[in-house]
């Protein structure tokens, strides 16, 4: 930790703020990268074994490893105009964060895919909701998750957790004399993420990957973190490079958050009403937005249009059914949350909960990304679901929604998968799902032999769509007798 330490020292030394300059393409530093040891009573706060629901990682022949990482960060601010490049402190700011890392046990059982995922910290804590997801099409498939914290309302939250084990994490600069931010942002995420992704492919013998061979490094992002990799992607991503010139990431993905950029800096100009870089800009590498049913129905502004134009790859999936909240292996278990501060409690909703399955969506879109980066076979293009004049989803004769991303939940539904925008915050988040009575089973399906039928051949029309992944479809028809109820 000698390392780290005087990284600290380093940070309380720097005298007044540094001068800004115009950015030009550079060479994104490497950090240095320690493990840090762990024990049953020492352990990583959102360890997969520990979450709310606990992943078996050596059961798949995975391991978990963390690493504490450090740095220089700048300080950045957007140019004058969507054509001009940001600006940057020329002097960096001391930085100390941590990584958490699943790999397989074998380097030979490795795909060659990483995906680092920036760890959503909207409640105060971090939280891996893509993790949460997909974590078995990761496992099955041996691919690489990173989880890297980022916010300094995480950092807290984990020096709460354990106060020895994260001493010296800090991701919060010195801010200048003239400003005081109305609330934490991270100032420095921006070399972090460029600086994780260099780490993971570098020859240094701290890179925690460096038996193994990454192929594609996607940086991806749930919610407020979707947020971060737009605002890295628009800002950083065409001016931090690795060494010949070539990306530090080879992808975007963003979920469950309207793909509009985050702020760039607690004390750096915000954007201009109508700016362009609020959102997605033209870039060299793909770049995909995976909206919930949820947040279409919370969008401020117009989406824009799928594009396979050089420089300038785009998708965004609706998919019809979903709610915004992920899934509890990827959340915190609650007597974590409650050593680090939080109350764990479910907020109560007057309908039951929406349990739509987007698992099976992300698992095929996170399949037809891997295919298009390794064999350039371009990703499906979907139909958006249809809205009002006021941006509101509408519904067919089921009472669910038109249009999306459709899954066969949603061609042959058995219930209405709800969100209401007006609802109380976070149960219009949350939805609601309404399981249809038997007459109404009857007047959808017929019969429930016929309803079985139909279904089993939706599954493989979605598999050949390739909006439904193999193996999710075999789990699909083999629960399938036991979800469907007499009519």
């Amino acid at each position: 930790m000698r390392f780290i330490l005087s990284l600290l020292m380093l940070c309380a030394m720097l005298a007044a703020p540094p001068a800004m300059a115009q950015v030009a393409s550079g060479l994104v530093a490497t950090p240095r990268a320690l493990p840090v040891a762990s024990s049953a009573t020492n352990r990583p706060f959102l360890a997969a074994g520990q979450a709310a629901q606990p992943v078996n990682l050596a059961a798949a022949s995975y391991v978990e490893e963390e690493f504490v990482i450090s740095g220089l960060a700048s300080l950045y601010g957007w140019g004058a105009t969507p054509a001009d490049p940001v600006t940057a402190s020329e002097a960096g700011a001391p930085y100390t964060t941590r990584l958490l890392l699943r790999r397989p046990s074998e380097a030979r059982r490795f795909s060659g895919r990483v995906i680092v995922e920036l760890l959503d910290a909207a409640q105060g804590y971090d939280s891996a909701p893509l993790w949460g997801l997909s974590h078995a099409y990761f496992l099955a498939r041996g691919d690489v998750w990173v989880g890297v914290t980022l916010m300094p309302d995480a950092v807290a939250a984990l020096q709460r957790f354990d106060p020895v084990r994260y001493a010296a994490l800090a991701v919060a600069p010195a801010q200048p004399a003239d400003c005081t931010p109305a609330t934490a942002h991270s100032d420095l995420a921006w070399d972090i993420i460029a600086q994780t992704g260099a780490l993971l492919r570098s020859s240094s013998k701290e890179n925690p990957l460096l038996l193994f061979e990454p192929r594609q490094l996607i940086v991806a992002g749930y919610s407020q973190a979707g947020n971060q990799v737009v605002t890295y992607a628009n800002a950083l991503h065409e001016q931090l490079r690795l060494g010949g010139g070539g990306p530090v990431y080879d992808g975007f993905l963003v979920a469950a958050s309207e793909p509009l950029s985050a702020p760039i800096s607690g004390c750096a100009a915000p954007l201009a009403e109508g700016d362009a870089r609020h959102a997605v800009l033209p870039r060299d590498v793909p770049f995909v937005a995976v909206m919930t049913q949820a947040d279409v129905g919370r969008q401020r502004t117009s989406p824009r249009d799928d594009s396979d134009d050089a420089g300038d790859e785009y998708r965004r999936y609706e998919i019809a059914g979903s709610a915004h909240p992920a899934l509890p292996a990827g959340q915190p278990a609650a007597a974590d949350l409650a050593i680090a501060g939080f109350d764990a409690d479910e907020p109560r909703c007057a309908e039951p909960r929406n349990d739509f399955p987007l698992d099976l969506a992300l698992n095929a879109i996170w399949r037809q990304y891997h295919e298009r980066l390794a064999a350039g076979t371009p990703m499906n293009r979907e139909p958006r679901i249809e809205t009002d004049s006021s941006g509101m989803p509408l519904r067919d004769d089921s009472g669910n929604v038109r249009g999306g991303w459709r899954l066969p939940q949603i061609e042959l539904p058995l219930a209405v998968y709800a969100n209401d925008a007006a609802s109380h915050y976070p149960c219009s988040l949350a939805g609601s799902v309404q399981r249809y009575d038997g007459s109404k089973l009857k007047q959808l399906h017929g019969s429930r032999g016929e309803y079985l039928r139909r279904f089993q051949a939706a599954v493989d029309a979605a598999v050949q769509a390739r909006r439904l992944t193999p193996e999710d479809a075999a789990a699909l028809k083999a629960s399938l007798a036991k979800a469907v109820p007499a009519f």
